[in-house]
């Protein structure tokens, strides 16, 4: 079901783009999407990390000297390419000329372009008249999300009632719409219980469990403030109230299968106090200790050397606690299928973030208690920070949810003054 607000409908035509005088290479293997997913995280990055060069250089591109046509990007890794979205085809060489400016290594003939109507700036004008109207109580449906969707031009739409959502706008759409696609919404909510491994001390890392004795979350990017190299902590911001002093657990671990039972309220090191809280990115800062950027993962540690934008098609782990206690250990294969979403949480904020699932092969993407914790890529031996877990939708059964949503760690940063502290 379709309708529209404020700006219609999409034609697609597929342009293959290739530098002039490229060299034949050989044809790499294709998988399924089915057998990415189960692909260890070594495996994953082997073959996405050329699709991620290609999409970072040409986002950023199209972003910063193509913002008038540039619409957005999908990685499709069964293909081995990037999917482009511009809205003049004409344009094309420009954009591929300036993303290999951006990164000259990146291979012009894994970039497929496809004609779309709208470009980025006209799809959030009209997210941003659509979520006006929601705030003035204005639509008689309530909206859960609102995904940009760049591949077919429109908005992804997920509310209460489909059919009275589509019933309520006018038919059918007029020149300049941007089309909205209504589909069946599950209620959004906060990830809150508990995170990580149990017990650390300074310097923390990302994955670590924090409390204020009651609540439970994770910390997620460990940082430095740019202005006074001040050690900052982030985790998801509906955690934990301004002001409140966090510290590690204490007492006896969670044993596994049985997390929720094991949390016993008690408090341990000093992590931070919060001081400073992003709704929109529902992030906060945690201020206090020191730290340094270290993923807690299954079996141990490892190094976070940098910090990208999540990219639809792309696949990401999150190492959240309740996850790692509930025997899921650190959950990967989890895929961005909506990285422009903005999301109605049940706290009452509107959230900028991204979405992504384990389904069909998997239904574990999330747990209550995994929230704030790390969301980021495997680059060999290191990871690559994307964000902190917000929210999970859609759970299939107590604790877990078929769907992860996260806010993006460079926003984030952006929002705060931060950058990655890659101490160790």
């Amino acid at each position: 079901m379709k309708s529209a607000i404020g700006l219609g409908s999409a034609g697609l035509a597929l342009l293959a783009v290739a530098a002039p005088g490229a060299q034949a290479e050989p044809t790499p293997a294709r998988y399924t999407e089915a057998q990415i997913a189960t692909m260890d995280p070594a495996q994953q990055a082997e073959l996405l990390e050329p699709l991620r060069h290609i999409a970072n250089a040409v986002d950023s591109a199209g972003k910063a000297s193509q913002s008038d046509v540039y619409a957005g990007l999908r990685i499709d890794a069964p293909q081995n390419v990037v999917h482009v979205y511009v809205t003049d085809s004409a344009r094309t060489s420009k954009l591929v000329a300036a993303a290999r400016k951006a990164d000259s290594s990146i291979d012009p003939k894994r970039i497929a372009v496809e004609k779309v109507r709208y470009n980025l700036s006209a799809l959030h004008d009209a997210r941003s008249k659509l979520l006006a109207k929601a705030e003035a109580n204005s639509l008689p449906y309530k909206i859960h999300s609102v995904a940009v969707n760049a591949e077919g031009s429109s908005l992804d739409v997920a509310v209460d009632a489909p059919a009275k959502a589509s019933a309520s706008t006018p038919q059918p759409l007029s020149a300049g719409d941007v089309p909205l696609h209504f589909t069946q919404g599950q209620k959004i909510a906060p990830a809150s219980w508990a995170d990580v491994k149990w017990h650390d001390s300074s310097p923390f890392i990302a994955g670590d469990v924090i409390t204020d004795g009651n609540g439970y979350c994770s910390a997620g990017l460990p940082a430095v403030r740019k202005s006074d190299n001040t050690r900052v902590m982030v985790t998801a911001g509906h955690c934990f109230s301004d002001g409140q002093k966090i510290y590690t657990g204490a007492g006896t671990t969670p044993s596994f299968g049985n997390y929720y039972g094991g949390l016993n309220g008690q408090t341990g090191n000093y992590v931070g106090t919060v001081s400073g809280v992003a709704p929109g990115w529902d992030a906060e800062q945690l201020i206090g200790a020191d730290n340094n950027a270290d993923a807690s993962e299954s079996t141990g540690y490892v190094p976070v050397t940098s910090v990208a934008y999540s990219r639809k098609g792309d696949y990401v782990c999150q190492d959240g606690a309740a996850s790692f206690f509930m025997q899921q250990g650190t959950v990967c294969g989890i895929q961005v299928i909506n990285d422009d979403i903005t999301y109605n949480m049940d706290n009452g904020w509107t959230v900028r973030g991204v979405e992504g699932t384990r389904l069909p092969t998997s239904p574990w993407a999330v747990a209550h208690g995994d929230s704030g914790t790390m969301v980021y890529s495997t680059t060999g031996s290191s990871r690559q920070a994307r964000g902190v877990v917000s929210s999970l939708a859609d759970p299939y059964q107590t604790y877990a949810g078929n769907y992860v949503f996260w806010t993006e760690a460079t926003d984030i940063f952006n929002h705060f003054g931060l950058k990655l502290n890659p101490t160790t």
